[in-house]
């Protein structure tokens, strides 16, 4: 026989049917069966609860008159220990008042009489399958949902705006602020959010105007009263009548520990330029200027401008045209990118009569070209 794909996905329905009769249990089995179903009996709610502990049943149609155990404490156990199923009481209409507070607890879906309509019945069970399974997918969906929010690196905070409280939080959240994700639920904005300006915004958007924010830059308090750097994004996240605002924040201490590193590391490498007799030039992979030392600034005093537009090659043209020989000069500080794996280095007379020594050798990182160094020093001329 062949099957649709449709069949083929089609989930399993666990039936179980509890009746301390025989012949109801075995009656209703023969009505269930061409339904597809894979039906359990059970002729008690202590046998039933053990199916239940081994059976993915989604289902459950109990007797309500059964020795040592009731339907309705049959199924309020069942609510307990398996609080996903569908419960139905199949039972004489004289057994309703008895079974009422169970109704009113939730732990009975629906209640059915005896005699059934066979039809009926079967159009009731088939409707419960379909609101368990419709159960089962928006707890998958939201599952789902809740691992991939968790999987977001940056905080996450759903702020009901009226109340100025956090509705739901992201793992990241908890991480950010010290708390777990779930115990930032119900705690006030203002004790996150510090800063006369964040307590304006919310201020402002309370009373309905709505204005997003886009990367800025403001600082929350964690659980043990420290201060961590953010930049903050809002957006709109309202749901009907309730205002909410969904607030994604980016942890600022990795980028602002590297930005410190490397304001440590030129102000290191600006005192090493400081620090040498030679003129130093140094260049980025595009031939643009990326540093200069006072020194080389001073042996070919070179125009404001011309440092502020940052073009190395037109630095270089500069210092060439000093010299008595420019062209041949300028070819051979050019040479060096030509020839970028290699140290160059050489030698010109400068029009004032000293002598220019240079060198250049290429900057390479992991095996690229990032930049070139140049450096120049000068001697004076013999004396006559």
């Amino acid at each position: 026989m062949d099957l649709s794909f449709e069949q083929l996905n089609k989930p399993v329905r666990h039936l179980l049917l509890v009746d301390d009769e025989e012949s109801i249990l075995r009656s209703l089995q023969r009505m269930l069966r061409r339904d597809g179903y894979v039906i359990h009996l059970a002729t008690s709610g202590e046998e039933g609860l053990a199916i239940l502990d081994r059976e993915p049943v989604g289902v459950i149609i109990t007797d309500q008159r059964m020795p040592v155990m009731t339907g309705s404490q049959f199924l309020s156990k069942v609510k307990e220990q398996h609080p996903d199923t569908i419960r139905i009481v199949l039972s004489g209409y004289t057994e309703l008042n008895s079974i009422t507070d169970a109704i009113n607890r939730g732990a009975i879906y629906k209640f059915l009489t005896k005699p059934w309509d066979d039809e009926l019945l079967r159009t009731q069970i088939a409707d419960a399958f379909t609101h368990y399974e419709l159960k089962s997918e928006n707890a998958r969906v939201s599952t789902l949902n809740r691992a991939i929010i968790d999987a977001i690196p940056d905080a996450l905070l759903l702020v009901d705006a009226h109340k100025r409280v956090v509705s739901a939080a992201n793992a990241a959240a908890g991480s950010l602020l010290g708390y777990p994700s779930t115990a930032l639920a119900g705690k006030a904005i203002g004790d996150i959010e510090a800063l006369p300006l964040d307590h304006f915004y919310w201020d402002e958007i309370s009373t309905g105007s709505f204005r997003a924010l886009h990367a800025v830059e403001t600082e929350y308090i964690r659980a043990d009263g420290s201060l961590v750097p953010v930049r903050k994004s809002t957006s709109n996240a309202a749901d009907g009548q309730c205002q909410y605002v969904l607030v994604l924040a980016h942890d600022l201490r990795h980028e602002r520990t590297i930005e410190s590193s490397l304001e440590r590391l030129n102000e290191e490498m600006a005192s090493v330029l400081e620090a040498t007799s030679e003129g130093l030039l140094v260049l980025d992979a595009a031939r643009q200027l990326s540093r200069i030392n006072r020194r080389l600034n001073e042996m070919w005093s070179l125009p404001e401008e011309l440092v502020s537009s940052t073009g190395g090659e037109s630095i270089l043209h500069w210092i060439a045209a000093q010299a008595t020989t420019p062209a041949e000069t300028a070819a051979a500080l050019f040479a060096t990118f030509s020839a970028p794996g290699n140290r160059s280095n050489g030698h010109f007379l400068r029009e004032n009569g000293e002598t220019c020594l240079w060198h250049a050798h290429p900057q390479i990182l992991r095996g690229e070209l990032i930049g070139h160094i140049f450096c120049f020093a000068v001697s004076l001329p013999p004396a006559s």
